[in-house]
C-alpha cells in the first residue's frame, strides 16, 4: 500500500512538472541528443547488465555453491531485467528462487543468496553515495526543502558504509534469523561487493549523462549525485522500476542546470536501461522455457539428450538400457560438467535441515567452522 501511495504521489508531481514544459521543449530534448551518444549509452547499459552477473556470483560464493556461468547469467539477467521494472518482491526474488531451487539449492541458501545480492547494491550505494554527496552536495531548488542538507545525507551514508565495514572486520558470530544463522561477509567479499556495486552505479550514471541534450552544460559529478539520490529513493520506496519516482527526482534536481529538456533525457534513459532489457529478459525466459519443454518432451519419448547442450545422446531401448551411451550418461538428469558436480556436493556450506550456518568468505568450497 505504501508503494502504491508513493507511486501515486510521484505521478502527480511528475504531471505537475510536465505541464510546465512545452511540447517544443520536449521534442528538442528528444532530438537534441546525438545519435552517437545514444549508441554509446546503449553499449554501456549492455555492459552494465553483464556486470550485474557478478552480484549472483558473489552471492553464490558466500553460500559456497558453484554453478555453470551460463546458468548464473540466465538467472541474473532475467532477475535484474524483470526486477528493475516489476520490483524485487514481484519478479527478482521469485525468479531466483525458482531457478536456484530447480538447480539444487535449498530454500535457506536461496534466502541468504537473495539477501547478499541486495546487500551488495546497498554497500556500493553507501560508499559511493556518501563520497559523492560529501564532495558534490546538490543544490536543491528553492521550492524544495529538506530537514537536512544533501551533504548531511552523504555523511549518513558514509557512516553506514564504515559501520558495515567494521561489522565485516570485527563481528564473526552468526546472527540467528529464524532457522538461518548468518555471518557477515569476510572483508574481502565486502570490498568486492562495494566495488562491483559502485562500478555498476557509475556506468548507469554515465549512460544517463550521455543522453542529456548536447547543448547542456552540467558537470558529470552533479548528474552522478542526482542519480544516486534518485536511484536510492526509488529502491527504498519499492515502487516497481521506480516509475515516476526516478523521473520526478531527476527532473527536480537537474532542471535548474540542464533545463526542462531533461524530462526527455530521462525518458530515453528509461527506455534504454529499463524497457529494452525487460524485453530481452522476457525473450530469454521464454526461450529457456521452450527449450526446457522440448528437452522434457524428447526425454519422455525415449530420446536421451544432454539437458545443457540439447544434443541427442542416445535412445532408450525397450529394456530400459541405453544404446551407444557411455555409462556415466545413463542418468538424464546428471551432467558431466565439473561445475554441476560441485553444485550437487554435500559440502555446500554446512547447511542442515534445522540449523543453517552460512560460511565466511575464505575459500570456494570449505564452509567456515561453527
Amino acid at each position: 500500500m505504501l508503494a502504491i501511495a508513493l507511486f501515486a504521489l510521484a505521478v502527480r508531481l511528475l504531471i505537475r512538472e510536465a505541464h510546465q514544459i512545452t511540447w517544443d521543449e520536449f521534442v528538442r530534448g528528444l532530438t537534441g541528443v546525438p545519435a552517437s551518444q545514444i549508441v554509446i549509452a546503449a553499449f554501456l547499459i549492455a555492459l552494465n547488465y553483464g556486470l550485474l552477473i557478478a552480484y549472483d556470483i558473489l552471492a553464490l560464493r558466500y553460500v559456497a555453491r558453484s554453478l555453470p556461468l551460463r546458468r548464473i547469467a540466465l538467472v541474473s539477467i532475467a532477475g535484474f531485467s524483470l526486477g528493475n521494472n516489476l520490483g524485487t518482491l514481484l519478479a527478482a526474488a521469485p525468479i531466483r528462487f525458482r531457478f536456484y531451487s530447480q538447480w539444487g539449492l535449498p530454500a535457506g541458501q536461496i534466502v541468504a543468496l537473495i539477501s547478499v545480492v541486495g546487500l551488495t547494491f546497498w554497500s556500493g550505494w553507501w560508499f559511493l553515495g556518501g563520497l559523492v554527496l560529501i564532495w558534490v552536495p546538490i543544490q536543491l531548488p528553492p521550492d524544495v526543502t529538506l530537514p537536512f542538507a544533501t551533504q548531511t545525507l552523504g555523511v549518513v551514508l558514509i557512516s553506514l558504509a564504515i559501520l558495515y565495514s567494521l561489522v565485516c572486520f570485527l563481528w564473526r558470530k552468526p546472527w540467528p534469523i529464524g532457522e538461518l544463522h548468518l555471518r557477515p561477509p569476510r572483508p574481502g567479499l565486502m570490498f568486492v561487493q562495494a566495488s562491483v556495486a559502485a562500478v555498476d552505479l557509475l556506468i548507469s550514471a554515465t549512460a544517463l549523462y550521455l543522453v542529456l541534450p548536447g547543448d547542456s552544460v552540467v558537470p558529470f559529478a552533479q548528474v552522478l549525485a542526482a542519480y544516486l539520490v534518485a536511484i536510492g529513493v526509488a529502491m527504498m520506496t519499492q515502487v516497481p522500476g521506480g516509475l515516476g519516482v526516478l523521473e520526478v527526482i531527476l527532473l527536480t534536481l537537474l532542471k535548474g542546470t540542464v533545463g526542462d529538456t531533461v524530462l526527455a533525457s530521462v525518458l530515453i534513459f528509461r527506455v534504454l536501461y529499463y524497457w529494452l532489457p525487460l524485453l530481452a529478459g522476457m525473450i530469454a525466459l521464454v526461450g529457456y522455457e521452450i527449450f526446457s519443454g522440448a528437452v522434457a518432451a524428447r526425454e519422455a519419448s525415449g530420446i536421451l539428450i544432454d539437458p545443457e547442450s540439447g544434443v541427442e545422446a542416445g535412445r532408450m531401448s525397450g529394456s530400459g538400457d541405453t544404446a551407444d551411451l557411455p555409462d556415466e550418461r545413463v542418468s538424464p538428469g546428471r551432467s558431466d560438467s565439473p561445475d554441476d558436480r560441485d553444485s550437487d556436493d554435500s559440502d555446500s556450506g554446512g547447511l542442515g535441515d534445522q540449523e543453517i550456518l552460512l560460511p565466511e568468505f575464505q575459500d570456494d568450497r570449505k564452509p567456515a567452522d561453527g
